[in-house]
């Protein structure tokens, strides 16, 4: 199948390299609709639309429903009036006179530097200006460049430091680094402007925890999940510690909620259940029970806890016929190569 070339995120655990995989899998599927239960980057629901799905995504931050909703509904009519330069002056470089400065009072010297925490205060007060496409856009262009300007992509370090240092470096990270939140952020707009139109708009993104997965409804044919997990050094993947400073994006006051006890004060830290062994169990037993007529599909890595032969076990005690494939062999039982690779796991009611 050739596809366009979906937007490129530095977004950690996305499937963007894997996507011809999940559309081959998908063509022995008989659905119409579809759940991405754990939505994050945004771009496997992109193309679960892209395939001509009814698709709901959802995901526990704020950020990332954003994200998922601006790909599930945009079109290429919207980007046809469109001055991103305009605009991103207006949003980066705007400073009123009462405006607060949260970022730039709570977090100076842990992620970026002054000017750069001014221009994301300006950011915040000045989106609520903006609706609909436009303002989902932005905020999505300018999380996707923040993010670009971190060590490691991330947020889980006070780490400033690394790009201050006067060293000579023989990577091009520092070039990334210093290119101004402006210039990342029209890359990003204009990338996504390039996607073909892309059909029906009639889907839906949610915020949803699935602690609580009595919110989200049954009536989907598929249900595909890509859930944190405990990684081959026994470290839990924990999405809002790594992105926690987008979700201020999207609720500025959360930017006074830094958590002080932590040198790179997270403004949200949330619990989930696949940070634990026995957890992660009892949430994939749920999630057969909740979606007891849909198809599951779970993306997974052969080196996560639980292992994928216990969460196969589960799903089989669901009363569920489940093959284990490889993404890169689709054969019906687990590789038996010793390194880390990318699995499905297919649960059928």
């Amino acid at each position: 199948m050739t596809m366009p070339r979906f937007p490129a995120t530095r977004f950690q655990g996305s499937k963007r390299k894997i996507l011809p995989e999940i559309a081959k899998l998908l063509e022995t599927e008989n659905c119409k609709s579809i759940i991405d239960l754990y939505s994050g980057s945004g771009i496997v629901s992109l193309l679960f639309r892209y395939l001509g799905k009814t698709v709901l995504a959802n995901d526990y931050l704020k950020y990332n429903r954003n994200t998922a909703e601006l790909f599930l509904t945009c079109s290429k009519h919207d980007f046809s009036s469109l001055n991103p330069e305009a605009d991103l002056d207006f949003l980066l470089q705007n400073s009123g006179a009462n405006y607060r400065g949260l970022v730039s009072e709570g977090f100076s010297g842990i992620y970026f530097k002054d000017y750069e925490n001014a221009e994301i205060d300006n950011f915040c007060h000045n989106i609520k200006e903006y609706s609909g496409f436009k303002k989902a856009l932005y905020i999505y262009a300018v999380g996707q460049a923040l993010i670009k300007k971190r060590p490691y992509n991330l947020f889980h370090r006070a780490n400033l430091d690394m790009r201050l240092k006067d060293v000579v470096r023989s990577f091009g990270n520092a070039k990334t680094w210093e290119t101004s939140i402006a210039d990342h952020a029209l890359k990003c707009i204009k990338e996504l402007a390039l996607l073909p139109d892309l059909g029906s708009t009639d889907n839906h993104a949610m915020n949803i925890d699935t602690a609580n997965l009595e919110l989200l409804p049954k009536s989907y044919d598929v249900v595909y999940m890509d859930p944190p997990y405990i990684n081959g050094k026994s470290v839990p993947v924990n999405y809002s510690n790594f992105y926690h400073f987008l979700e201020g994006l999207c609720d500025y006051e959360l930017f006074s909620k830094g958590d002080m006890r932590y040198p790179h004060k997270p403004i949200v830290n949330l619990e989930s259940a696949w940070h634990k062994r026995d957890a992660s169990l009892a949430k994939v037993a749920r999630i057969c029970e909740h979606f007891s007529n849909s198809t599951l599909i779970m993306s997974y890595r052969s080196d996560g806890t639980p292992a994928p032969e216990e969460i196969a076990e589960v799903m089989r005690g669901c009363r569920r016929n489940v093959e284990v494939h490889s993404a890169g062999e689709y054969q019906y039982a687990l590789s038996r190569k010793t390194d880390n690779e990318e699995i499905f796991i297919i649960a059928r009611s």
